[in-house]
């Protein structure tokens, strides 16, 4: 669902991109108090890894039925994990690496963090957290609501961020909206599938492993869960075996075929419309800086590698000033109380 350069209109493209740094902005200041904690730093290496995990799966692409093939967007993914205001960020940094390689435009990229930032992971998940509040009526197990909540709201974000994707393609006249709609719907109707398969799977197993980590539990179960960071470990060899893992899944994957290099769901539609050769020659304000790289083995591995620096710097920097500007009001508040 990556929306290359030259497909929309300078006004969409400036509406989408104002949206975006708003909301960034406001996540920022919205991200939960446990970016504030005394420890909050050890938090980093765990979201290096997350986003070396949503790179990877963006990265790469599985088959799916009908000529096309679908992705990992990891919206609601990151959000159950982070927080709804984290997953915009992270998004958005993980579109900048992608752009480094040609995957998704410079300017469309206000765009690709509405549609998989904002609508994966905000909409995304206040879906699971209205579902979860309605499994927490039964009986079962807290990992299963939330696991099956993630796969359901994983899924209808993805059908709606292909229906906005496709109102913004009519909007800016480069498919009509008689064919991009249900043509974006039918396909990320299979595609989501997959989102809503991998999503589930990842939160379980955290779940199994390390359920701390999922920070937003306080919100979806109505419930006041300390969460203690204090005891967390900071993870050197987890994100050394984890990148590891990632580069042998793919390497795998492209050794024995399994991965996929069909076009995608918005790739299919724009070449159904309009042919191949006129979605290779759209034009873009920029060379993407890593292009050269034809290797697709060695560019995810680059990837992954400058996912995690420019994600961790990032959120390290994010931690550092939140507590900063924490221990300021602090102690402004006292120097107040005792005057």
């Amino acid at each position: 669902m990556h929306i290359p350069d030259g497909l929309l209109n300078p006004t969409t493209i400036i509406f989408l991109w104002v949206i975006v740094i708003v909301v960034m902005i406001l996540g920022y200041f919205k991200i939960g108090k446990i970016f504030e904690k005394e420890d909050s730093e050890k938090l980093v290496p765990y979201i290096g890894v997350l986003a070396a995990v949503i790179f990877a799966f963006q990265f790469v692409n599985y088959p799916v039925p009908g000529g096309t093939s679908g992705h990992l967007i990891g919206g609601t993914l990151i959000a159950i994990i982070l927080g709804p205001w984290a997953s915009v960020i992270i998004l958005f940094l993980v579109l900048v690496v992608q752009s480094l390689f040609g995957d998704g435009g410079i300017l469309a990229m206000g765009a690709n963090a509405f549609n998989m930032g904002i609508i994966g992971g905000i909409v995304g998940f206040y879906i699971v957290v209205f579902i979860v509040k309605i499994l927490n009526k039964t009986s079962i197990r807290k990992e299963l609501k939330v696991s099956i909540a993630t796969a359901i709201g994983a899924y209808i974000s993805i059908i709606l961020a292909a229906f906005i994707c496709a109102i913004e393609l009519g909007v800016s006249g480069a498919v009509p909206y008689g064919i991009a709609i249900p043509a974006m719907v039918y396909w990320h109707l299979l595609i989501g599938i997959g989102e809503a398969i991998i999503s589930s799977l990842i939160i379980f197993y955290i779940y199994r492993v390390k359920p701390d980590l999922i920070t937003t539990e306080p919100i979806m179960m109505n419930k006041v869960i300390l969460i203690n960071i204090s005891k967390y470990k900071r993870p050197i060899t987890s994100t050394l075996a984890v990148t590891g893992l990632l580069m042998l899944m793919i390497a795998v994957g492209f050794t024995i075929g399994i991965l996929s290099g069909a076009p995608d769901g918005l790739e299919r539609v724009l070449i159904d419309q309009n042919g191949e050769s006129w979605l290779d020659n759209l034009a873009s304000p920029w060379i993407p800086l890593l292009s050269w790289i034809t290797n697709d083995y060695g560019a995810a591995i680059i990837g992954i590698v400058i996912s995690i620096l420019i994600i961790s710097s990032t959120f390290y920097l994010i931690i550092r000033y939140k507590k900063k500007n924490t221990n300021n009001s602090s102690a402004s508040h006292d120097l107040m109380k005792n005057a």
